[in-house]
């Protein structure tokens, strides 16, 4: 099936596109990032049990509000793939930005924005909720595209996504295809990590050490001297801790940085600031070491990642 939209009236920006959007996946409200004129368009296949939709479109927010889900039965997630410009996907106060090759979990049972601040193609795979381990539901960061088996991973994906979309008989193959890639898409967050199965159940100080790194890690003096000092322990057994789950103290805390700066980034109150100063806030000390850091997350030094959301 396809839809493709293009805006009717001045006050009708995005003309059919809410109607296009509720057909080809759930009731959606899309919202202005910028006047210029919308062209959107979806083209989905069925691979039961799943849908795999293709979407193309000019820059612009999609919203999943508590009234949608009031009228709504739909149990599914999506799980998109971005393929061109940059994605941002909020639920339940975890944001995840992506670059082409990442993936994004969205729960419709739950409200949400996607905002993708730049024209944009993305392959969206809507799976039952109930197929989907609960662990990927629980603030999930996707980045295949950081590591080698990540983006093959997102290579495979978007291989069946394509094979689905061209195949108009929708023979066998497609339904097979189906169950491939809810494994695929289960297993995606073991991709990125190289934890052994001792290395699951991390102790419970860990697990605060982590959420006071998430909550602080704007504090420019966050290491493990600090995370010692607030949890009475040694700095070794600080970065013993750490060592479980394979990254260091600085990695995480450089990880959650890097998230923020890129939210700032991407945000318009942000506009009238500078790198710098985005960076220093989010608590870098050393704006050549921020810069290194960005680029090898994102792919694009920060300039470049600002202006590529902001082009028209």
């Amino acid at each position: 099936m396809e839809w493709s939209t293009r805006p009717r009236r001045a006050d009708q920006p995005f003309g059919s596109w809410a109607d296009d959007l509720a057909e080809a996946f759930v009731r959606l409200e899309p919202r202005r990032i910028a006047d210029q004129p919308f062209e959107g368009a979806i083209s989905r296949a069925d691979a039961a049990p799943i849908q795999i939709s293709l979407v193309t479109a000019t820059r612009h927010t999609v919203l999943r509000l508590a009234s949608h889900i009031a009228l709504s039965t739909d149990d599914l997630c999506f799980v998109n793939l971005q393929l061109e410009g940059l994605g941002r996907t909020t639920q339940r106060h975890h944001e995840q930005t992506c670059a082409p090759g990442d993936l994004a979990v969205a729960d419709t049972t739950e409200p949400f924005e996607i905002a993708n601040c730049h024209d944009f193609k993305l392959f969206c795979f809507a799976v039952p909720r109930r197929l989907l381990p609960n662990e990927l539901l629980n603030r999930p960061r996707l980045n295949l595209s950081r590591t080698e088996a990540g983006r093959a991973l997102s290579k495979t994906l978007a291989g069946y996504a394509e094979i689905c979309l061209a195949d108009h008989q929708r023979s066998m193959a497609s339904a097979l295809i189906g169950t491939h890639v809810i494994d695929l898409i289960a297993h995606a967050s073991d991709v990125l990590t190289d934890l052994s199965a001792e290395r699951v159940h991390i102790p419970v100080l860990l697990s605060m050490m982590i959420d006071h790194v998430e909550r602080h890690s704007e504090d420019s003096g966050l290491g493990a001297a600090a995370l010692a000092v607030k949890f009475r322990c040694s700095e070794r057994y600080v970065h013993r801790l750490f060592a479980m789950t394979g990254r260091s103290v600085n990695e995480h805390v450089n990880d959650r940085r890097i998230a923020a700066c890129a939210r700032r980034l991407l945000d318009p109150d942000s506009a009238h600031r500078t790198v710098a100063e985005i960076a220093f806030a989010a608590g870098f000390r050393d704006i050549s070491h921020f810069n290194r850091l960005f680029k090898r997350s994102h792919g694009l030094a920060p300039r470049e990642f600002r202006r590529a959301t902001t082009a028209r």
